[in-house]
């Protein structure tokens, strides 16, 4: 299972989330989807996780693929830095003073 430490996000999943997560796993034969973009394929390395494909509130297991660690924590990390990314552009936006002249 990966590192909840510090995220709610295993909140927002569904009760049965294990047995979709098993059943996802094994429709995949435990192999990774990520599709390769160099060689078009798909990794096919040995699969653990399991992510959401494109809306990560939609639970249905069409919208769900099995991925290896590395895919995985490479498709996390860069969802988090873009995340990361737009909070703090909202933070700056915000925190901006405003021209005097401009009204409210």
């Amino acid at each position: 299972m990966p590192n909840w430490e510090g995220s709610d996000r295993k909140e927002t999943l569904p009760p049965d989330w294990e047995k979709r997560r098993l059943r996802v796993l094994r429709r995949d034969r435990y192999r990774c989807q990520h599709v390769r973009y160099d060689t078009g394929r798909k990794c096919a390395a040995f699969a653990n996780q399991v992510d959401h494909i494109n809306d990560r509130e939609d639970h249905d297991e069409r919208n769900l693929q099995s991925l290896c660690e590395w895919h995985h924590l490479r498709k996390s990390g860069s969802q988090g830095g873009t995340a990361a990314a737009e909070a703090r552009q909202a933070r700056e936006a915000s925190s901006k003073p405003r021209h005097p002249g401009l009204r409210p």
